[in-house]
């Protein structure tokens, strides 16, 4: 807001014409296009627990700040949704969830979705995935595009991350003659919370704790402590070491993470290779009332870390816009220089990490399933419920607890109500600002046929599911 006032006797009328801000134009870096790239996706991984977003955090995980001293942080990245599956179909895809339509149990990504593994795929990379949720998986229409693809829970095998970043680094020194593209998606941090027991010791020495939590047994606890009224309660103490085994999980995958970096050092590849790190979303603790993720749209469960890295094409930074995790798949195409994903809807991050000024509002835009639309910009998040609105000021209540009315922040809550009217009002996501609005090609939904095998699997890592139906549950 800008106040105008003139003063002294005379003065007679004032007009302000044709107003500007003037600021030196930016100096944007060459784009350096990389030979390899490495997404790591590591699941129920919540920003707040790491350092380069929340210097309070007792987590340890050197590796992870070590990237993030040289590369760059986006400081305010949000999940397009707070459970698996869509989050990472955005993320692989740079669709919305609304387009992909991959948003509940039984839904799957249409063959009709382009995936970047696809895009890579058909400008002659090498594609491997490695994954260890049961969500991202062959039944779900995530096996388009690889050279190779494995699901090691779908695959009755070890989800630990040693596992899966062993595998992922026989494949890369296999391929590394090729410029190649490795997709690595850890569940460590999910539930059932089993860390080697010298990690969540460091954050939960305690011996005489005699309470139910136990490393392999909170997936069903805290499906128990969902509920309502919930079949279990847990104590102080009991939450004392739930989040040891969390927070262990977390350092534990950070040192198995430096591993595999290292491995690909000894590999020769590492140097010209971009290294993307991120999450499909968080983990609450009571903060809301609520456990685990897949309920609610607070900033534990949409706010993830976004990293990228790459000494030399990618400058340490930290980027403070509002940006989405979906904008991975576009991001990378762009970095490898390749084209492709031409009905991606989120935006490439190349030209911001270059130093370029950002076209357009610096909004994200998260959902949960039809029922919650959530706009982020700045330092402001309003939630769409229905008909009711709510706003909170992250910076002053980072932590949610202070809800706003559009009153108290005039401005700040017209803006964000303005920018997600017009979003939602869009027929072409991709081009929301545009008045001038085509609809594009939809893609048609697909159902997935879930057998009982594959709802025990899903089972076996916490959500919640009937494993004598056709179909999933309900998400967690």
């Amino acid at each position: 807001r800008l106040d105008l006032v003139v003063d002294g006797a005379g003065a007679g009328r004032v007009a302000w014409s044709a107003p500007a801000l003037m600021v030196p134009p930016p100096q944007v870096a060459e784009l350096r296009t990389v030979r390899n790239v490495v997404v790591v996706l590591i699941d129920t991984l919540r920003a707040s627990k790491l350092r380069p977003w929340n210097p309070r955090t007792r987590v340890r995980t050197p590796v992870l700040d070590r990237l993030a001293s040289e590369g760059t942080v986006f400081e305010r990245a949000s999940s397009q949704e707070n459970w698996t599956k869509p989050s990472v179909a955005s993320v692989l895809t740079g669709l919305t969830p609304a387009t992909h339509g991959a948003k509940t149990d039984a839904a799957r990504v249409p063959q009709s979705a382009e995936l970047i593994s696809e895009t890579l795929d058909g400008a002659g990379f090498a594609t491997g995935s490695f994954i260890a949720n049961g969500y991202v998986s062959d039944r779900f229409g995530f096996d388009q595009g690889w050279d190779h693809y494995t699901n090691m829970l779908r695959e009755n095998r070890s989800t630990d991350a040693e596992q899966v970043f062993d595998e992922a680094g026989d494949w890369i020194e296999q391929h590394r003659e090729e410029r190649f593209f490795a997709y690595v998606h850890t569940i460590d941090p999910h539930v059932p919370y089993d860390p080697p027991e010298a990690y969540w010791q460091a954050y939960d020495a305690r011996t005489d704790y005699e309470g139910p939590v136990r490393p392999r047994m909170t997936g069903d606890l805290l499906e128990r402590a969902k509920r309502n009224p919930p079949d279990v309660t847990f104590t102080p103490s009991d939450v004392t070491r739930l989040t040891a085994l969390h927070d262990g999980a977390i350092t534990y995958h950070d040192f198995r993470l430096g591993q595999f970096l290292e491995r690909l050092d000894r590999a020769g590849v590492l140097s010209d290779t971009l290294v993307v790190i991120t999450a499909d979303h968080g983990e609450e603790f009571h903060e809301h009332g609520s456990w685990g993720h897949g309920h609610s749209v607070y900033q534990e469960l949409l706010h993830v870390p976004l990293l990228v890295w790459r000494p030399g094409s990618v400058p340490a930074q930290r980027i403070a816009h509002s940006v989405s995790s979906g904008s991975v798949a576009r991001t990378v195409a762009e970095y490898a220089g390749v084209e492709g994903l031409r009905d991606a809807e989120l935006p490439s991050l190349a030209s911001m990490i270059r130093g370029d000024v950002a076209q357009g509002p610096q909004v994200s835009f998260s959902d949960f399933l039809d029922d919650r639309r959530v706009i982020r910009a700045g330092r402001y998040k309003l939630i769409l419920r229905g008909l009711n609105i709510t706003l909170f000021d992250l910076e002053r209540d980072p932590d949610e607890q202070h809800e706003l009315s559009i009153s108290d922040r005039p401005i700040a809550g017209r803006f964000l109500r303005v920018m997600l009217g017009q979003y939602l009002g869009s027929v072409d996501r991709g081009h929301w600002t545009s008045s001038d609005q085509h609809a594009r090609q939809g893609l048609r939904r697909e159902a997935a046929q879930i057998d009982a095998q594959t709802c025990a699997q899903l089972r076996a890592i916490g959500y919640v599911v009937d494993c004598g139906a056709t179909t999933v549950g309900q998400t967690d």
